[in-house]
């Protein structure tokens, strides 16, 4: 834990970048095109993104966007953001790039905060016969802290969860005069997040959750991506967390994506006009 000006920061630990990044069609000039030449755009694409998904650090994925808000949107894990850049540079190599308009992007890295490991490993040591602040309580904590980040190394390094829909939404902490976040101190923010933790929980079997965060990265601080192959559940699970302090009080959001994954060799059925 760093402390600066009497306030304590809670550390986390990162995991892959993360690019959400959303497109319309301008579908008047993509019909124009012959049929044939359609198809071939499309193969071309459904080629870069298996090539994409397929990288051996990380992943991507291809959804199709509900509403207005955009048309297509690709989301890609990296190591860096390097490793992003390139993926963005090479989609505008494709010819399918001629015809998308870009509608919304977001940059984030998954993140986990120490402060919920420190908490495992304290509750994991308080049943044995150890007195804290002993230096024998201090090296059993440690090494249960090193078996804490060795359990979330998959939820940091994860492939995309493989649902249907995804439901991703950037969002802010609150930071007002009567109101804010950063303010709280470690032991306030934790009290305030442990109801929503066991909403999350209820869910845990039916949404995927991924949280992202961007101070620095984005003009955002979070996103939250949700993943599920039922867009009611997730509307349950937010609802639920909608009346949750956590999110009440301390929680604005951003703009909402809803996206209906679809893999390499659908897109050229989408982009075509034959999926059904």
């Amino acid at each position: 834990m760093v402390e600066i000006y009497g306030q304590e920061v809670p550390q986390t630990l990162e995991g892959w970048y993360l690019l959400h990044d959303v497109y319309a069609v301008n579908w008047s000039r993509w019909r124009a095109e012959e049929p044939a030449t359609r198809e071939e755009i499309a193969n071309q694409t459904a080629r870069w993104l298996t090539s994409a998904a397929g990288y051996e650090k990380g992943d991507s994925a291809a959804y199709s966007v509900l509403t207005q808000k955009g048309d297509l949107m690709f989301l890609h894990y990296r190591e860096s953001p390097d490793e992003l850049n390139y993926l963005e540079l090479s989609l505008r190599q494709t010819r399918l790039y001629e015809f998308l308009i870009p509608s919304f992007s977001f940059l984030s890295v998954i993140e986990i905060n120490m402060y919920e490991l420190a908490t495992l490993a304290r509750m994991k040591l308080a049943d044995q016969d150890i007195i804290p602040g002993s230096v024998e309580y201090d090296s059993a904590f440690e090494t249960e802290m090193a078996k804490q980040k060795s359990r979330v190394q998959s939820r940091l390094f994860g492939d995309i969860p493989e649902q249907r829909y995804i439901c991703f939404y950037p969002m802010n902490k609150r930071r007002g005069v009567k109101l804010n976040w950063y303010t709280l101190s470690v032991a306030e923010r934790h009290d305030i997040m442990r109801s929503q933790g066991r909403i999350i929980r209820k869910y845990q079997e039916q949404v995927a959750e991924v949280v992202s965060g961007a101070i620095g990265l984005d003009a955002w601080e979070y996103a939250v991506s949700l993943y599920s192959d039922d867009v009611l559940t997730i509307k349950r699970m937010l609802y639920e967390l909608h009346f949750d302090p956590a999110i009440a009080v301390y929680t604005n959001f951003g703009p909402t994506y809803v996206g209906i994954r679809y893999q390499p060799g659908q897109l050229t059925d989408l982009l075509v006009g034959k999926l059904k």
